[in-house]
C-alpha cells in the first residue's frame, strides 16, 4: 500500500524534470534589448517578419544567438536585423553563428565598405559585389565547413585577431594574380585533401591550366588580364557547376567567357596563333547560332557552349586538325563519314578546318538543303567553281545530292498532307504512316550521308526513301479508290432508301383510298 504514494511522487518529479527540460530558451538580457530596440523615430529595428523568424528557431540556435550577444560579436540591433533578414535554414544559420569572422565582418559599425559583408544587392552594393553575405552562406566551401579561415587563416572561433596563412599576400593582391592559382591549388591539386570533401573532383586542374593559353599568359607572361580561378568561379560565392546560379553553370558559361572575350579593352593587343588580332565577336555570334539559341533560348543543357569545344582548365582554341574532333563529340556520324571521304584529302591539302569551312565556328546557322545548291550563292557551287574547276564530277555530285534530297522532302510533305486528309475522312492510314516513317528516316540519313561525298554511299540510303515513296503512292492511290467506292456506295444506298420510302408512301396512299 505504501508503493503507490512513492510511485506518484516519482511520476510528479519526472514530469517536473521533463517540463524543465522542455522550457524554451529565453533571450538573454542583451539579446532581449536588441530584439526590442527602436530607431530614432520609434520604429522597431527588428521587423515583425524577423521577429517571427527568430521565434521559430530551435533552442540550439537561440542559445547561439544569446552567446553571440553576450560576447558582443553581435552588439547592435541593426547587426542582428541583418542576420535575421537572411532567413537562413537552421543548418546554415548554425554554421554562420559559430563563425566570428563572418559575424564581425557583417557589422557595419566595425568595417568599411571594402571589408564589409552586405546582406544583399542594393543601390550601394550591387549583386556582383564580392562581399555579399547571402552568397557567402551558399558558397560550396562554406557549406562543407571550409569558412574564412580555410583561405585566410586564423581561428574563426577566436574573439578578435588575424593570422593570415603564409601563402596569402599581405599587399598588392590585385597585381600579379598568378598567386591565386597556386593558392587554390593548395587543396585542389592535393588528392589527399580533396578525398575528404569530394573524391569525384579531379586534382589535375593546375597541371592543365599551366598548359593552356590562359595559364601561359598569366603564369609566364604575368599578364593580369588573363583569368585565374576566381575569374570563372567567383570568390566568396562559389557554387557547384550544376547550380543554376553558378558562374560555370551551362547556361552562364557563354557570359562568363564573354566577360573577357567580348571586351575590346581586355583583349586589346592579344593575337591569335597566326598573328591576327583576337576577335571579340564570339559571344554575339554564338547567341545567334543554332547552338546558342538551343542553350540560351530553349534551355537545352546538352547544347554545346564554350567549354564543350575549348575545354575547361586547359582551354585553348582548337587547331585546324582538332576542329572535327570537337564537332564529332556530338556529330559522330557526320565526322566518321567525312573521315573516309575525298573531301578529307582536299581539306588536308588546303589546311581547311573540316567542319568550320562549311558550317563556320561560333556563328553556326541551322543547316538547310539549299546549302547543296550549285547555283551562284550556293555553298557547294561557289566552292567547287573556285577550287574544283577541272573536275566537273564535283558539281554533278552536288547536283545529284541536292536534287535527290529535294525530291524526298517534297514527297514527304505531299504524302503527309494526303495521310492527314484520308485520316480526317475515316480511312485507315496506318500503312501509309509506316511508309512515311521509312521515308522520313531515309531523308535524315541522306542528309547525313552527304558528308561521305560519295554518290554510291549516298544512293544506298536514298534508295530506301525512293522505295517508300513508291509504296506510299500505291497506298495513296488505293486509299483514293476506296474513298470513291465509299462515296459511290453511299450514293447507291441513299438512292435505294429513297426509292423504298417512295414505295411505302405510295402504298400508304393506296390503303387510305
Amino acid at each position: 500500500m505504501k508503493t503507490f504514494p512513492i510511485l506518484a511522487v516519482f511520476i510528479v518529479w519526472s514530469a517536473a524534470a521533463f517540463a524543465a527540460d522542455q522550457t524554451p530558451v529565453k533571450p538573454s538580457p542583451k539579446l532581449a534589448a536588441m530584439l526590442d530596440a527602436r530607431d530614432e523615430t520609434g520604429k522597431p529595428i527588428i521587423t515583425p517578419e524577423q521577429r517571427t523568424y527568430y521565434e521559430g528557431l530551435d533552442d540550439n540556435l537561440k542559445g547561439l544567438l544569446n552567446h553571440a550577444a553576450d560576447k558582443e560579436t553581435i552588439s547592435r540591433a541593426e547587426h542582428l536585423s541583418i542576420l535575421l533578414s537572411l532567413n537562413l535554414s537552421p543548418q546554415k544559420l548554425d554554421v554562420l553563428l559559430q563563425n566570428n569572422c563572418v559575424l564581425c565582418h557583417s557589422d557595419s559599425a566595425n568595417h568599411t565598405p571594402d571589408t564589409l559583408f552586405v546582406a544583399g544587392p542594393s543601390a550601394n552594393a550591387p549583386a556582383a559585389v564580392p562581399m555579399n553575405l547571402k552568397e557567402v552562406v551558399e558558397d560550396v566551401h562554406f557549406r562543407h565547413g571550409i569558412s574564412c579561415a580555410g583561405c585566410h587563416g586564423g581561428d574563426p572561433t577566436a574573439d578578435l585577431g588575424h593570422d593570415f596563412v603564409k601563402e596569402w599576400p599581405e599587399k598588392d593582391r590585385d597585381k600579379n594574380r598568378a598567386w591565386v592559382v597556386q593558392f587554390c591549388a593548395r587543396c585542389h591539386a592535393d588528392p589527399t585533401k580533396m578525398h575528404d570533401f569530394n573524391p569525384a573532383l579531379p586534382t589535375d586542374q593546375l597541371a592543365k591550366f599551366k598548359t593552356s593559353p590562359h595559364g601561359h599568359r598569366l603564369l609566364d607572361l604575368h599578364d593580369d588580364r588573363a583569368p585565374s580561378c576566381v575569374s570563372c568561379h567567383g570568390v566568396h560565392g562559389i557554387r557547384p557547376a550544376k547550380d543554376p546560379q553558378s558562374k560555370v553553370y551551362a547556361q552562364r558559361v557563354p557570359e562568363t567567357c564573354g566577360a573577357c572575350h567580348a571586351s575590346a579593352t581586355v583583349m586589346a593587343g592579344i593575337t591569335r596563333a597566326d598573328g591576327s588580332p583576337m576577335p571579340t565577336t564570339q559571344l554575339a555570334e554564338y547567341k545567334k547560332s543554332v547552338h546558342g539559341r538551343a542553350l540560351l533560348e530553349r534551355g537545352d543543357l546538352g547544347a554545346p557552349r564554350c567549354n564543350t569545344c575549348h575545354g575547361n582548365h586547359a582551354a585553348s582554341p582548337p587547331g585546324v586538325a582538332q576542329v572535327s574532333k570537337s564537332c564529332s563529340i556530338c556529330h559522330s556520324a557526320n565526322a566518321s563519314l567525312f573521315d573516309g571521304s575525298k573531301h578529307k584529302v582536299a581539306f588536308d591539302q588546303h589546311n581547311w578546318p573540316e567542319c568550320g569551312k562549311c558550317h563556320s565556328n561560333h556563328n553556326i546557322a541551322k543547316t538547310s538543303d539549299s546549302m547543296l545548291s550549285t547555283a551562284n550563292g550556293g555553298l557547294c557551287g561557289d566552292c567547287h567553281r573556285q577550287n574544283a574547276k577541272d573536275n566537273p564530277e564535283c558539281i554533278q555530285a552536288a547536283d545529284y545530292f541536292h536534287h535527290t534530297i529535294a525530291q524526298l522532302d517534297d514527297a514527304r510533305k505531299r504524302i503527309t498532307a494526303d495521310s492527314e486528309k484520308f485520316a480526317a475522312r475515316g480511312l485507315d492510314v496506318e500503312p501509309i504512316s509506316n511508309q512515311l516513317n521509312d521515308l522520313t528516316d531515309a531523308l535524315k540519313k541522306s542528309r547525313t550521308y552527304v558528308h561521305s561525298f560519295s554518290r554510291s554511299s549516298f544512293q544506298q540510303v536514298a534508295a530506301a526513301g525512293e522505295q517508300a515513296i513508291g509504296k506510299s503512292d500505291e497506298l495513296t492511290s488505293n486509299a483514293r479508290g476506296e474513298f470513291k467506292f465509299r462515296q459511290y456506295g453511299l450514293a447507291v444506298s441513299i438512292a435505294a432508301i429513297g426509292l423504298l420510302m417512295l414505295m411505302i408512301y405510295l402504298k400508304l396512299r393506296q390503303m387510305e383510298r
